[in-house]
């Protein structure tokens, strides 16, 4: 069922900046080895730690958290917590400097096509990455051996399992690994509230299970519940707004979940709302930004967009390390608008920027293209994609820029604008 698998990683990852993983109370040392004041003192460090490391993260500061998760692993060696914040913490750090922490790139359907079993990556960082999600399955066996109800063992199993999968789909585009993965962190969080129904921030995962079951298409719901599999999306959101209300340390996790499960059930103002509570929260994280102007796009409100976008590029500091991303993002929006001559320019402007990522150079190419295409400017257009064709092939544009050589694009959603 690789769309369940899809739609589970996205949603849960892609509706915003980059979601960190639920946070676990303090470990407490036994009161027979050490003093009371040690144990509240370490208790009160490791929620220090975790409390700084996530709000470096979720401000996209990533070196920052990295210092904080190894503390908090030197602190508290035994308990898997750590071991997943600095997989989380790695993982998302790729994604940001390779322009993947954008939901826009995994709406369309050229990510999920490829020739390949799965994409080429960095075998160091992958290397890294697995060791530290081992060392936390390994603490939270070892957990569970002494004791298998032990819903915060269990919790933080499901959520290694959970990661690599999201890992799985969006760096090495891997989706057959990813599908046991995902399968296995949703049973073992069904442990958790099992258990204890009160475990609040379980239902952050679960609730999203419930909303992408019911999202499937007819066919792919109907063998998911003749395999048992059950959904509704309405449970799944109202399970996803009581993680924001109860969870203990998920709650801006399951904010960020929301904010495209709003937009995809048509309430684009509660999504509005929940990115700038986020924003003024995480007044350094850009890509909160970019999805409120992307929001105001879709809901029609075009100067409003086009002002919080150029906002973005007028603030110093943001434009230096993401005008590319910025650029493209805005050029994403004007093509779904219809407006191609204006989404070209930010294309063009992504192309031109001498610290582009490639990945999005060479998209932008395709797209320009695409809109070039849609304004019936032919000969530009071919320009366009035999200049993809003469870059690194990147989610499979080599076939697509090829595809529209032989035939103009042509987008029946986008067909007489512009």
């Amino acid at each position: 069922m690789r769309t369940m698998v899809i739609a589970l990683v996205i949603l849960a990852i892609f509706s915003s900046s980059g979601v960190a993983l639920p946070q676990t109370p303090a470990p407490k040392p036994a009161v027979n080895e050490v003093s009371k004041a040690s144990a509240e003192s370490a208790a009160a460090e490791f929620d220090r730690l975790r409390t700084e490391g996530n709000d470096a993260v979720y401000n996209l500061d990533y070196k920052t958290a990295r210092e904080k998760f190894d503390r908090l692993v030197k602190l508290a060696p035994d308990h898997p917590a750590g071991f997943i914040y600095l997989a989380n913490n790695l993982w998302l750090e790729w994604l940001n400097s390779s322009r993947r922490l954008s939901a826009s790139l995994y709406n369309g359907e050229a990510f999920y096509q490829q020739d390949a079993e799965e994409d080429k990556f960095d075998p160091k960082r992958d290397k890294e990455f697995n060791d530290f999600l081992r060392q936390a399955i390994s603490v939270a066996k070892a957990r569970l051996q002494k004791n298998p109800q032990d819903t915060e063992a269990l919790y933080y199993q499901g959520a290694a399992l959970g990661l690599r999968a999201a890992y799985s789909v969006t760096v090495k585009r891997s989706f057959r690994r990813a599908m046991g993965d995902a399968n296995g962190s949703i049973q073992l969080q069904k442990k958790v509230v099992k258990i204890d129904p009160n475990y609040c921030d379980a239902y952050l995962s679960l609730g999203l299970y419930q909303y992408v079951i019911d999202s499937l298409p007819f066919v792919w719901r109907t063998l998911a519940r003749l395999a048992g599999l059950k959904g509704s999306k309405k449970e799944g959101i109202a399970n996803l707004e009581l993680a924001t209300q109860k969870g203990r340390f998920a709650a801006d996790d399951a904010r960020v979940i929301l904010i495209g499960l709003y937009s995809r059930e048509q309430q684009p103002e509660k999504a509005l709302e929940v990115i700038s509570y986020l924003a003024t929260k995480y007044p350094r994280n850009y890509l909160l930004g970019v999805e409120r102007a992307n929001m105001l796009y879709q809901r029609g409100r075009h100067d409003e967009g086009a002002a919080s976008f150029a906002a973005l590029l007028k603030d110093a500091p943001i434009a230096q390390v993401a005008a590319d991303h910025i650029n493209f993002q805005w050029g994403e929006a004007l093509m779904k608008a219809g407006d191609f001559a204006a989404a070209i320019e930010h294309y063009q402007a992504v192309t031109r920027w001498p610290k582009a990522d490639k990945a999005l150079v060479s998209l932008s190419h395709l797209h320009a293209g695409q809109a070039l295409d849609a304004l019936g400017k032919r000969e530009a257009a071919l320009a366009e994609y035999q200049t993809v064709l003469q870059r690194e092939n990147i989610f499979d544009a080599h076939k697509q820029a090829a595809q529209y050589i032989k035939k103009p694009y042509a987008d029946d959603k986008i067909k007489g604008k512009g």
